[in-house]
């Protein structure tokens, strides 16, 4: 980017990227928006919350008990 003489106050932008101006299918937005590094964060903070759910159900034997406990409590 560019700026004008100060006395325009106005900026001058550079000459748009092609890359940036194509149009992209429908299979283009998936995959964006499935490699998108957010996304991924957010999966993988899901994942590790179902597995230790999944571990503390099948190691601690009361836990759905313990979980109404809890529930009546909040």
């Amino acid at each position: 980017m560019n700026y004008s003489y100060w006395r325009t106050e106005r900026l001058i932008l550079d000459a748009v990227d092609r890359r940036i101006l194509r149009r992209l299918s429908v299979t283009d937005q998936i995959v964006s928006v499935l490699t998108n590094p957010d996304l991924l964060v957010v999966a993988g903070f899901c994942i590790i919350g179902l597995l230790a759910s999944a571990v503390a159900i099948l190691t601690v034997p009361d836990f759905g008990e313990i979980a109404k406990a809890l529930q009546q409590l909040l």
